[in-house]
C-alpha cells in the first residue's frame, strides 16, 4: 500500500507519498472546467519512445491533449493539469452512455510505445498501482477502464491493451 505524508496540505487530508517524492508538475494548457463528477478512471499508453517527447507535447496547446498524470519508465509521475479539471485525454468517447468522458474521468497513462513489444516496467506497474488506490479512495470511482474501452468509434484506440504485460483487472480490486 503506499505510505502517505500528513500536514503538507491545507486540507490535512493525507497525501500518498508518490505526490511528494516522485512527483513533478508539467502544466498542460489543454483541459477545461468539468461538467461531472470524477467517476472513473481512464488508463492509457502515451505510444512515444521518450518522455520528454511526449510532455512537450503535452504542454503545446497545438496537441489539444492532455493526461492528469504521465507513469515514466523509471516510476516517476509528472503530473500535467489537476484533479479538478477535466484533461483532454480520452477523446471522442463513451461509458456506460455517457459522452465526453473527459469530464467525468481521470486520466492516467503509461509512458509507453504501445506497440505489442515493449512491457511496463515493474516502476511503473507499483507507482500505478499506487495512484489508483490514492484516486479510489479519494473520490467516489466507479470504474478503471481503458482508452480502448471509451474511444469512439469502437477500435480507435488500443491503449494501454497492447502492452503486453498490462492488466486491467490489477487494477479493479481498488473500486
Amino acid at each position: 500500500p503506499p505510505r502517505y505524508i500528513k500536514g503538507w496540505n491545507r486540507s490535512s487530508r493525507p497525501i500518498p507519498a508518490w505526490t511528494v517524492t516522485k512527483t513533478d508538475w508539467v502544466l498542460s494548457p489543454n483541459h477545461n472546467a468539468r461538467r461531472g463528477k470524477i467517476r472513473l478512471i481512464v488508463m492509457h499508453c502515451d505510444a512515444s519512445p521518450r518522455e520528454s517527447a511526449t510532455l512537450d507535447w503535452l504542454a503545446n496547446p497545438v496537441s489539444k491533449a492532455s493526461y492528469h498524470a504521465l507513469i515514466h519508465r523509471d516510476g516517476w509521475v509528472s503530473r500535467l493539469v489537476p484533479d479538478e479539471r477535466a484533461a483532454w485525454h480520452a477523446g471522442v468517447s463513451e461509458w456506460n452512455g455517457v459522452k465526453r468522458v473527459n469530464d467525468i474521468s481521470l486520466g492516467l497513462s503509461f509512458s509507453n510505445r504501445n506497440d505489442g513489444k515493449e512491457h511496463l516496467t515493474d516502476a511503473q506497474l507499483d507507482i500505478a498501482k499506487a495512484v489508483v488506490q490514492y484516486w479510489c479512495q479519494r473520490y467516489d470511482i466507479e470504474a478503471v477502464t481503458t482508452h480502448a474501452e471509451v474511444a469512439r468509434p469502437v477500435g480507435r484506440k488500443t491503449d494501454p491493451c497492447k502492452a503486453p504485460n498490462f492488466r486491467l483487472e490489477d487494477y479493479a480490486c481498488f473500486v
